[in-house]
């Protein structure tokens, strides 16, 4: 893992700043490449071939080379291009890719599974490529306003090459919608995320850009489903389940598993330790019972007989994360779940452990997640009311204004779930209709928080939607939500402390195999995961698979109304509010005093307040005055 930047131009200076502002990524090595209208440069963590053969970036021929990530299966590869009279120096993957991109162009990336974000120049064609892997496990941003072209593996750099960035009104509505922005934005205008699947090209002569996609889940729901039986397709996706995570485990490092006790961890660690073993295991647990999953975990440890390491996350450890947390996430992003995260993987690297497997996309990808089978009854429940009706319905509740609403309706739990229903009622799709759901900020509330509005665009409902509304969901979670919420938390996360983080339920071939398994075997007889159950099932008891999934949140209300308030005092004061003007203060105010009545509906929506105000006064005010 490591992280790469590099810009049109060349700068030794603003390149040494560039890397210097994301070491943590790569702290093993560094390396620079420049020319006349090129300069790259590559932090280096050291996994594979540990030795300085792995030096990047890398030189072959006409080809050189940034990259960060893991093939893991570099070795098959190799092969193949030694049969083609390939030579080579280095046991590293970066040495395969580039030679496979020399013999194959861009249809090389059909052979890699991993996870990466490369960047090749050719002097021949001067054609810069940016290729992210299929999923979006890797970050790659990138900056372009028709003379300056910038990419990087995280914003810093691009914020240290560019100081006069101006926001996204897009991006910040989408912030307080979802908590996180997504690929198609970021935080600032003319800078974008390379999206999962596609790769850039960018010729520095003619100064033009490129996108093209060379994967997607999408066509494999196209095809046929598997007219298979049950047991045919518990078999086969453990084969692949075992092939996937033994990929994950080669490295020249040690390596070791996150564990929350839930369904997707647990069948990560259950696998590894029957087929590779030794495996180590980290928990983070809460004082707060209703948080605390860590008991779970340590009976499936035990089960396993995995080494298990666990720590408890209190008020005063998530303070001191909270110091450093919008140098760890470089634009706003609001899951809070990014705490614990954040702590599990400094206590694996405090255990030596360089390598670390997450257990992401199982929620996604096999039906995971309650909100998937409550908006189903739910949905199918409102659409039973004719059309004619629901409009009238609609109308008839949308008469009263928000101010005449919470007159009228004295209780705050009440009112939002009126105004929340009257949204959902609004939207005639199933796909307007989940995406009212999963907003943390509603219409109404982003309405008094922002003079701006935003429609998304996600064509993968409607794909997902030909077999149920409930995939429909799946695919729109898989397209945004897992790519710029999870992977984005567990990559900022890992790489805070110099560790790499896998994401063994992400090889694109289970997520194939997946889209041709019948729904039905996805959920069935209410129980989610089914088939993912199943091959659980074989290797610990039932009694540890049935258990209600609490998810990994913190006890934000708990914290927030009383030892971490002083933040919300200090960040949401009328001074620091009137700074940029973004949010109108008054609902700002008027949000804040619910929570000292000791309301926590929307503890969640001023914790992206205070996570927008932390980095606009780390990232904006204070390289301001810097510069002034």
């Amino acid at each position: 893992m490591c992280g790469i930047v590099g810009f049109n131009g060349q700068n030794s200076d603003v390149l040494e700043n560039m890397l210097e502002s994301i070491e943590h990524r790569g702290p093993d090595d560094k390396g620079v490449y420049e020319e006349s209208g090129i300069s790259l440069g590559h932090a280096r963590l050291s996994i594979l071939d540990l030795s300085s053969l792995g030096h990047q970036p890398m030189i072959f021929e006409h080809l050189r080379m940034v990259y960060n990530g893991e093939i893991y299966n570099f070795k098959e590869i190799r092969q193949e291009l030694v049969e083609l009279d390939y030579t080579f120096i280095s046991d590293t993957d970066s040495e395969v890719i580039l030679k496979a991109y020399h013999a194959w162009g861009i249809k090389a990336v059909d052979k890699f599974i991993g996870m990466f974000a490369i960047a090749i120049y050719d002097i021949n064609s001067l054609d810069l490529v940016l290729i992210r892997d299929r999923v979006g496990v890797k970050p790659l941003y990138y900056f372009f306003d028709g003379e300056v072209f910038v990419f990087a593996s995280e914003l810093k750099p691009i914020m240290a090459y560019r100081h006069n960035l101006e926001i996204s009104k897009d991006a910040l509505h989408e912030f307080f919608q979802f908590g996180y922005i997504s690929s198609n934005l970021s935080i600032f205008e003319k800078c974008y995320k390379v999206p999962a699947g596609n790769y850039l090209t960018f010729n520095l002569k003619q100064m033009t850009l490129d996108i093209s996609e060379y994967w997607s889940i999408l066509p494999f729901f196209e095809r046929p489903k598997f007219k298979k039986t049950e047991e045919e397709l518990v078999n086969e996706l453990e084969a692949l389940l075992i092939d996937a995570f033994k990929y994950r485990m080669i490295s020249d490092v040690p390596v070791g598993v996150f564990l929350s006790g839930g369904i997707d961890s647990s069948i990560v660690a259950a696998i590894l330790q029957k087929h590779h073993g030794n495996i180590h295991t980290f928990t983070i647990g809460f004082e707060e019972s209703k948080y605390n999953e860590a008991t779970f975990a340590k009976e499936v440890a035990k089960h396993l007989g995995t080494t298990h390491s666990e720590k408890f996350l209190g008020v005063k450890e998530a303070k001191e994360i909270l110091k450093s947390f919008v140098d760890i996430y470089d634009e706003p992003f609001g899951d809070s779940s990014a705490i614990p995260t954040t702590l599990v993987s400094k206590m694996a690297k405090e255990a030596g452990i360089k390598v670390v497997l997450s257990a992401d996309g199982g929620d996604e990808i096999f039906c995971g997640y309650e909100r998937y089978w409550v908006m189903n009854r739910v949905g199918k429940k409102i659409h039973k009311i004719p059309k004619v009706m629901r409009k009238v319905l609609g109308f008839l509740m949308n008469i009263p204004s928000q101010k005449v609403v919470t007159f009228l309706i004295r209780n705050a739990l009440l009112q939002h779930r009126f105004l929340q229903f009257r949204e959902v009622l609004a939207n005639d799709s199933w796909k307007n209709m989940y995406e009212a759901i999963v907003h943390t900020s509603k219409n109404y509330e982003l309405s008094s928080l922002l003079n701006h509005k935003h429609q998304i665009e996600e064509k993968a409902f409607e794909i997902g939607q030909k077999d149920t509304p409930m995939q429909g969901m799946m695919l729109w979670d898989y397209h945004r939500y897992m790519v710029d919420d999870i992977l984005t938390k567990v990559d900022r996360a890992t790489m805070s402390v110099s560790i790499e983080g896998r994401e063994p339920l992400l090889d694109h071939r289970i997520a194939e195999f997946m889209a041709q398994v019948p729904f039905e075997f996805k959920y069935k007889n209410g129980d989610s995961k089914y088939l993912l159950r199943k091959v659980l099932e074989r290797y610990i008891p039932q009694e540890m698979i049935n258990r209600p999934k609490k998810g990994f949140a913190i006890p934000m209300f708990e914290w927030f109304a009383n030892d971490l308030s002083s933040l919300f005092e200090e960040h949401l004061k009328k001074e620091a509010l009137e700074e940029h003007n973004l949010f109108d203060y008054k609902y700002v105010q008027q949000e804040h005093q619910k929570l000292k009545k000791n309301k926590a509906l929307n503890v969640n929506k001023l914790w992206y307040v205070l996570v927008f105000q932390l980095w606009y006064k780390q990232y904006i005010s204070k390289r301001s005055k810097h510069v002034s």
